[in-house]
């Protein structure tokens, strides 16, 4: 595949097929992706890649954390969540949503689905695979671009094996329970979490026109004739 077809086919996924990727084809998504840039070369970046069994006990762990510490009922404690989301950033994150809920037919007041679609981030949206990025807190905020550039990278290698992804911020919400299933040193941030696999074609999920602004609306062009 092209890296402009890779580009081009790109999406957020939000429904997966069981079929199994094989630790083969992810580790050659991850040798694909190191190849990116970083800052002086400091490659920030640490990966783990949950299936099978570990993947079930992150996602029972996170929901029992969930349960006990409800996602949006407490103080934010991860510097890296906006506290408050500004124009014309705060419609284009509420337009998401509800191009998503529009698709799945939720109405809009139907918190009780609502709640449900919100839950499906816990299983991946029943992806077989699943990524945590991390990188050590001595290098935030500056190296958080080089991981998001990694993170980019990985989307995009994943295209090469006909395999889909949906980064997840949502797993910084249960980042404690993150620590805890995958023993990640609490001197280390989990910044994201990422669904990988072969997607459901028939899920309306998958069929969204989430839109782009046009280059002429983010570029300022200078100096050229």
């Amino acid at each position: 595949m092209k890296l402009t077809e890779a580009m081009a086919s790109r999406f957020s996924a939000r429904a997966f097929i069981d079929t199994p990727v094989d630790r083969q084809t992810v580790y050659n998504i991850l040798d694909l992706a190191r190849q990116c840039p970083s800052g002086s070369n400091i490659q920030p970046w640490k990966v783990h890649v949950v299936t099978g069994e570990a993947r079930t006990q992150l996602i029972e762990r996170a929901i029992a954390y969930a349960e006990e510490n409800p996602i949006g009922a407490g103080p934010q404690g991860n510097p890296i969540h906006p506290r408050e989301f500004v124009q014309p950033y705060k419609t284009r994150r509420f337009q998401c949503g509800m191009r998503l809920y529009e698709a799945l037919g939720i109405d809009r007041k139907d918190k009780a689905a609502r709640q449900a679609q919100l839950m499906r981030n816990f299983y991946f949206f029943d992806a077989p695979v699943g990524l945590i990025f991390s990188l050590h807190k001595s290098l935030l905020p500056g190296q958080l671009g080089d991981l998001g550039i990694f993170m980019g990278n990985v989307m995009l290698a994943a295209r090469q094996f006909d395999l889909h992804t949906c980064a997840q911020g949502f797993w910084q919400d249960v980042s404690p329970a993150v620590h805890e299933v995958l023993e990640i040193p609490e001197d280390y941030l989990v910044y994201n979490g990422m669904a990988l696999g072969k997607i459901d074609p028939d899920s309306p999920a998958n069929h969204l026109d989430m839109g782009r602004e046009e280059v002429d609306g983010f570029t300022e062009f200078l100096g050229f004739s």
